[in-house]
Order: C-alpha cells, then sequence, then structure tokens
C-alpha cells in the first residue's frame, strides 16, 4: 500500500514536470494539452472515485503551485474531474476505448468550467470557448493511449494482471 501511494506521487509529480517542460511544445492552435487532468481521469476510471478525486486533487496542487497562481482553482477542478472519473469507471465497460475518450472530452469541459468560475479573472473568458473546444478534442485523443499506459504500469507494479475491482 505505502509503495503504491509513493509511486503514486512520485508519477504525478513526473506528469506534472512534463506537464510544465514538454506541453508547451505539443500545443494545438497555441492550446496545450493538461496533462494532470488526463493522468486524473485515467486514475479515477481505474481505481475509483477516491483515488481519482486524491490523484486530481494533487495534481491540481501541483499544477498551481508550480504555475504559482490558482492553486485552489486547479484543485478543486481536477479533484471534481477525478472524483466523476471514478463514478464513470464504475458504472461503464472501461476496457473499451470510447469510455476514456468521452470521460476525458466531458470531464475537460468540467475542469474547465471550475477553474474558470473559481479563478475569477474576466480576461480568462475571452478565449475560453476556443481553448475548452481544442482540449477537448486533444484529451479525449490522449485519454485511450494514457489510460492503457496507466493500467500496464499498474500491472507492473503490482507484478499481477490489471482487473477491475
Amino acid at each position: 500500500m505505502s509503495r503504491t501511494i509513493i509511486v503514486g506521487l512520485a508519477a504525478t509529480y513526473a506528469v506534472a514536470v512534463v506537464q510544465s517542460t514538454v506541453a508547451a511544445r505539443i500545443a494545438v492552435f497555441q492550446v496545450t494539452p493538461d496533462l494532470l487532468l488526463v493522468w486524473a481521469v485515467c486514475l479515477g476510471l481505474l481505481r475509483g472515485p477516491v483515488v481519482g478525486s486524491v490523484a486530481g486533487w494533487a495534481s491540481g496542487l501541483l499544477q498551481g503551485a508550480l504555475q504559482q497562481s490558482w492553486i485552489g482553482a486547479y484543485a478543486v477542478g481536477k479533484t471534481l474531474s477525478g472524483f466523476l472519473a471514478g463514478h464513470l469507471g464504475n458504472r461503464m465497460f472501461r476496457e473499451n476505448w470510447m469510455v476514456p475518450a468521452l470521460s476525458a472530452a466531458m470531464l475537460t469541459v468540467v475542469n474547465e468550467f471550475c477553474f474558470l468560475l473559481l479563478a475569477r479573472e474576466p480576461q480568462l473568458w475571452a478565449g475560453a470557448g476556443r481553448v475548452i473546444a481544442v482540449r477537448v478534442v486533444y484529451h479525449a485523443a490522449l485519454a485511450p493511449f494514457a489510460l492503457a499506459g496507466v493500467a500496464r504500469a499498474e500491472r507492473a507494479l503490482a507484478g499481477r494482471r490489471w482487473e477491475p475491482e
């Protein structure tokens, strides 16, 4: 159990490092993907609402701390998204590639609106529609691959075949 927590925190930190260093280079239409959100959604789909919430909360705090702004807005949006992903994962057939794609797309909208409402910065609303639209498509395309990678890493870490809870 403690090994899983330590590896999970290290992996979340690694995703945050990739988010802050590489994401700008893979921007589409000047919109970067939110890799920490995709990470929280994947963990929520695989492990349930509690793990999704904790992963979202840690991801949001880390992203806010690295950007030195809007820590609470990032944390709340990602926590809610991870929680909802966990509930979706408990009710859907996760192995279908459409489930992570549609979940990531839907939860991107939830995360972005939570962030916009809590950040309370009027200038963020100006280009929000374009940013959300591009991120929805981007995250929907990334999520099935990310989910497969996270499931494979979890199997390797546990040393056994992954089975849904």
